[in-house]
């Protein structure tokens, strides 16, 4: 998710937005709604978008965002449509012989969304299924789903996501309609706010100006699920907020690398020298003075809760539930020995110096 995706200019869009506005439904009165992220009910959106013109990598810096539609029906029975713009996002899921579906960028005008469950929003992040085929690869985003609801467990300060059923409708030279699931991530800007803070695009971090129990707490979460496809320093998979007079707080995002999700298109890091994604890594610094039995009793609290949730995320089929459920037991286990955990954590912590 780029730092600067928030920035396109309404003017540049001018002439189709004058287009896009004509096609706006709205049946009933305008009723105040909801906030997009204040349910976990999946929510029920047909986006229509031409996918053949979607910019996908490697094509001319500073393409037009491709003009789409979002419907939906609310609570209350009204019908709403409205305007949008869709942009590709991400690296590797970018390009297109990696996955046929990129993660996506839902653009909005925020004056049209007064009324409906966007309201507020300008640009969303969309994560999306890679791949049509096979149908398991839809249960990666669920398990991607799951790795942020255990994050929103452990703390306040983190990415609220809300699961969706979109109906894709193709409608470019090849129409067609797929339906899978998706969810999307509140924007860096919305977290910061609701933070008290700005959101600091960096790729130069100094570990030591963080909140260090903050941090500690990303660091082994991140052990948690088995993921190494973050940098706090260069800010990979990891966003900074700073607030005048405080630590900066760091907020992880982006996890279907991790071995909580286990994809069969994620390899990890060559330098680690892992066989597999599933294989753990504590990745975190050494903080002193950090009260570590506290931060593992932390975790120990959210256990049921955590348990719970997984139980809980709809879609998943029984055996993506049942490898869940393995994991997380498997580091349940880990911070339950106190010799494992000073073996594979707290003794493998890394010097705030270490810049690799």
């Amino acid at each position: 998710m780029a730092a600067d995706e928030g920035a396109r200019s309404v003017t540049r869009r001018g002439r189709i937005l004058a287009t896009l506005l004509a096609s706006v439904v709205v049946t009933g009165p305008l009723l105040s709604q909801p906030g997009l992220f204040d349910s976990d009910e999946p929510l029920a959106i047909k986006l229509s978008f031409d996918f053949d013109a979607l910019c996908r990598a490697g094509a001319d810096v500073g393409c037009a965002d491709t003009a789409g539609n979002v419907a939906y029906v609310d609570g209350n029975g009204v019908n709403h449509a409205l305007p949008v713009w869709v942009r590709a996002r991400g690296r590797w899921r970018n390009v297109a012989t990696n996955c046929s579906m990129p993660p996506l960028s839902v653009i909005f005008d925020e004056t049209r969304t007064a009324g409906t469950i966007f309201a507020g929003q300008t640009m969303l992040p969309l994560t999306t299924h890679c791949n049509e085929r096979p149908l398991s690869q839809e249960q990666y985003v669920l398990k991607e789903l799951v790795a942020y609801h255990i994050y929103n467990q452990l703390t306040d300060k983190s990415m609220r996501v809300r699961l969706a059923r979109v109906s894709y409708e193709h409608n470019g030279r090849r129409p067609r309609t797929v339906e899978r699931y998706a969810f999307f991530t509140e924007h860096f800007d919305s977290l910061a706010e609701r933070n008290g803070a700005e959101f600091w695009a960096t790729e130069n971090f100094d570990p030591r100006t963080a909140d260090a129990g903050q941090l500690a707490m990303l660091e082994l979460f991140e052990f948690m699920i088995g993921n190494t496809d973050w940098s706090v320093l260069k800010g990979h998979n990891v966003a900074h907020l700073r607030a005048a007079g405080k630590p900066v707080v760091a907020v992880p995002y982006d996890f279907d690398f991790s071995g909580l999700v286990n994809a069969t298109y994620a390899i990890p890091p060559p330098a680690l020298r892992l066989r597999r994604v599933t294989q753990r890594v504590y990745r975190g610094f050494c903080h002193p003075g950090l009260d570590w039995e506290a931060l593992f009793g932390h975790f120990e609290a959210k256990r049921e809760p955590i348990a719970a949730l997984i139980e809980q995320t709809p879609g998943l089929d029984a055996e993506q539930r049942s490898e869940v459920r393995a994991y997380v037991a498997s580091f349940y286990e880990i911070i339950g020995s106190p010799q494992q955990r000073q073996d594979e954590i707290v003794g493998a912590c890394r010097p705030p110096a270490d810049r690799s």
